[in-house]
């Protein structure tokens, strides 16, 4: 009797997961384009504009990690064509991302982004300039996996296949799964609705600044308020995005239009663009003191500033060099440390992290990687320790390759490192704005370095 149980309850758990999962997930693809309009109208999409407004967290430099964040509120114009592979983008800022927010933001900041191929230019007062790579990323995605794409994408894939469906909001949803550009993605369909629900991916992004640190980073975006279009076409009016487990940003699409007339000439980068910038660098190959107004230059004597993008500081000491800041990547941190070692023809001893801000930060890992002891703020542990958690197998670092226990020295109150002109002492802010923040004094030079609390502005 027990053994016709245990057989009876296999096969109920067998017949339970054979109905979980269709026969052939191109069925349930087959499902959901009927269900947004049919396969012939989406794949007869050529172009898309349209115009929204959304906010985006400031997860990457807000006073606290956990939250609540700095917000940006803009508005966007944007045009995807499709067929040649073009787009562009025309945004407005109007809180933190815009020009001067903290004293008299009276207009908002205003920029324009265009995509040939996988050349970007930035659009400013009418003038054009090579716009990098971070654009490009995103846009690629959008071609891919925004609402009239992403179906297609799946169907085209070669490892498409079904995952056990899923309890999301109380409402059961199938989920596909398949690889794009390399990128592992799932996609999870209302089993009511038949309309996608939230395409996840990760990826990770060497050409942007912010999340390039963080390794093989994941994004969510979830599509809601599903309008029918005039042309025939179900789309969602609501776009909500999360990166590595963090809100980032929501828009809300206030005009649509689907395979509008395009104007040539906003949609083309200059040929002088095109050629003068083939092979962009990455995060991690940005040469030191890139972004900086001139080389270095020893400020004190034993006490070299490097001016970057993130400046880095070098204090020679009679043990060794004490290296200001491991800033924007491990690439870049690594050039700084093989510097700091050369300026001074000895070992860096230790370096000093002054904030949680994601570029400050960035090169952390590569001074652990190094077995470096790295003084940082007490309150800055959690956002350091999933920083060296983050994976980065995708695009290996030195800490991925070769995992090491970081040597931490979290700083509660005033610390002094060093002996003679050249001691310092690290001091803890702990103020409204720079609650994450140390500065760092030289009371035998009279120097005191800032961090983020204060800078030279014009």
């Amino acid at each position: 009797m027990i053994v016709r149980v245990l057989i009876f309850a296999l096969l109920a758990s067998l017949a339970e997961t054979s109905a979980a999962i269709a026969s052939d997930p191109h069925t349930v693809l087959e499902n959901s384009m009927r269900a947004a309009g049919g396969a012939a109208l989406l794949r007869g999409i050529h172009s898309i504009e349209y115009t929204a407004v959304g906010e985006r967290q400031m997860v990457e430099q807000s006073e606290r990690p956990s939250g609540p964040y700095f917000i940006d509120h803009f508005r966007l114009h944007q045009v995807n064509d499709f067929a040649a592979d073009r787009a562009r983008l025309d945004q407005s800022d109007e809180a933190y991302a815009a020009d001067v927010w903290w004293t008299q933001q009276l207009e908002p900041s205003k920029v324009s982004v265009v995509r040939n191929g996988d050349v970007t230019a930035v659009v400013t007062g009418g003038k054009w300039a090579y716009g990098g790579r971070g654009y490009l990323q995103d846009n690629q995605e959008q071609f891919a996996l925004s609402p009239e794409r992403v179906l297609q994408t799946a169907d085209a894939a070669s490892d498409l296949r079904e995952l056990p469906d899923r309890m999301l909001h109380g409402v059961r949803h199938h989920v596909l799964a398949f690889h794009w550009k390399g990128a592992p993605c799932t996609l999870a369909i209302s089993a009511d609705t038949g309309l996608p629900w939230q395409i996840t991916y990760t990826r990770p992004y060497p050409y942007e600044t912010f999340l390039n640190a963080w390794g093989d980073v994941t994004t969510e975006i979830t599509y809601n308020a599903w309008s029918l279009e005039p042309c025939g076409i179900s789309y969602p009016r609501e776009w909500t995005y999360r990166r590595i487990g963090l809100p980032d940003r929501a828009i809300s699409i206030v005009a649509l239009h689907i395979n509008p007339e395009l104007d040539a000439s906003a949609l083309t980068i200059p040929r002088d663009i095109v050629a003068a910038h083939p092979h962009p660098a990455a995060v991690n190959d940005v040469a030191l003191g890139a972004g900086g107004e001139g080389g270095p230059r020893e400020i004190a004597p034993g006490v070299t500033q490097y001016p970057g993008g993130w400046n880095v500081t070098f204090v020679k000491e009679p043990r060794g060099t004490i290296v200001i800041e491991a800033p924007w990547s491990t690439g870049y941190t690594q050039r700084a440390l093989d510097a700091a070692r050369k300026a001074y023809g000895a070992p860096v001893i230790g370096v000093v992290t002054t904030s949680d801000s994601w570029p400050h930060i960035a090169g952390v890992r590569q001074a652990v990687a190094d077995g470096i002891p790295v003084y940082a703020l007490d309150l800055n542990r959690p956002i350091l320790d999933r920083l060296l958690r983050a994976p980065h197998a995708m695009l290996p670092d030195d800490l991925q390759r070769r995992p090491r226990t970081p040597h931490f020295i979290f700083v509660s109150a005033p610390l002094t490192l060093g002996t003679g002109e050249n001691r310092l002492t690290i001091y803890p802010y702990r103020t409204a704005t720079a609650e994450r923040q140390m500065m760092v004094y030289f009371p035998g030079h009279r120097l005191l370095y800032t961090s983020d609390l204060f800078a030279q502005n014009g």
